[in-house]
């Protein structure tokens, strides 16, 4: 079926990392992978239980870290909060419901805006 749109897929995330909008409708694909160094954008915190058995994770996405230092808040959270967690996609992931834990670590370390 040629002419057929796609309804579902597995192949991984139509999100764009950088901008959250659907690949296809994406402007900055073109543009720099790295986030503009003037702008402010706080880190954006979800949790997520669909397609989990259940089991709660709170995501950390938008830090606008590199690899290594993403991979080193990985590793202070998981310590601090003593839970799981895991980098997927530029994102990190943390077993169970700490979306308060999670924001006041961020405060207290000038990662995200203590007015949220």
């Amino acid at each position: 079926m040629p002419n057929s749109k796609l309804v579902y897929t597995t192949s991984g995330s139509n999100l764009c990392i950088t901008c959250g909008r659907f690949l296809r409708k994406c402007k900055c694909q073109g543009e720099s992978s790295q986030p503009a160094q003037n702008t402010t954008r706080d880190p954006q915190i979800l949790l997520q239980k669909k397609g989990r058995a259940g089991k709660e994770v709170t995501i950390i996405s938008h830090v606008g870290l590199g690899g290594a230092e993403l991979l080193g808040l990985l590793q202070l959270l998981k310590k601090e909060l003593g839970t799981g967690g895991a980098l997927k996609n530029q994102s990190i992931e943390i077993q169970g419901n700490k979306v308060s834990e999670v924001r006041e670590f961020l405060a207290s370390h000038r990662i995200f805006n203590s007015k949220h």
